[in-house]
């Protein structure tokens, strides 16, 4: 599936030479237990406390900056795999049903051009879940919530999936700055 403004493509996957993602992916997969993917994971505090509190599920987070990845790379455990790469391509690339929790918390707003909450994410985040998946979104930008609650409409609301006590730098500078977080939290339909 083409997703527009897809950093570095939405058919990433299948370039020759990112074989070596696939194939670790692939590993990463054939774990198992639940799986978790959090898009954008920035630092990467919240996805490593998860990792760590959870030990018997599988955390999977997509970061575009090399930086960030290499060094959250360096202090995951065998339950995380942190990988370089637009969170919306690996949606569109992994196995439908895969994922029983989603993760988007407090993504950077980019404009109409890279807009992450656009119907083809909706779709690959829908084809992605499991039936009774849960999606958790948590931002201080409102237009963003909107955005993600008009995609979500007609989902169900579910209670928060597995969360660790990490907070995210970004959610430490809403704490400190008294902004309000916006948080959405939706199941996907069993059938």
């Amino acid at each position: 599936m083409r997703i527009p403004g897809t950093l570095y493509g939405s058919l990433l996957f299948e370039q020759p030479e990112h074989r070596l993602t696939v194939t670790r992916i692939e590993t990463f997969l054939s774990r198992p237990g639940p799986l978790g993917l959090e898009i954008g994971f920035d630092h990467g505090m919240c996805l490593l406390d998860r990792a760590r509190r959870f030990p018997e599920a599988n955390w999977m987070g997509a970061e575009v900056r090399r930086r960030r990845v290499d060094a959250v790379s360096r202090h995951a455990p065998d339950n995380c795999l942190p990988l370089r790469v637009d969170g919306r391509a690996l949606l569109a690339h992994l196995p439908p049903a895969r994922v029983d929790w989603l993760y988007v918390l407090f993504p950077t707003p980019f404009g109409d051009r890279r807009e992450l909450f656009s119907p083809e994410f909706g779709e690959v985040v829908a084809r992605s879940l499991k039936p009774g998946g849960v999606f958790y979104l948590r931002t201080d930008v409102a237009t963003l919530h909107q955005s993600a609650s008009a995609l979500f409409e007609g989902w169900s609301t579910s209670d928060a999936p597995p969360l660790g006590t990490e907070l995210s730098r970004r959610e430490r500078v809403c704490a400190r700055d008294g902004l309000v977080v916006h948080d959405l939290c939706v199941r996907r339909r069993s059938s």
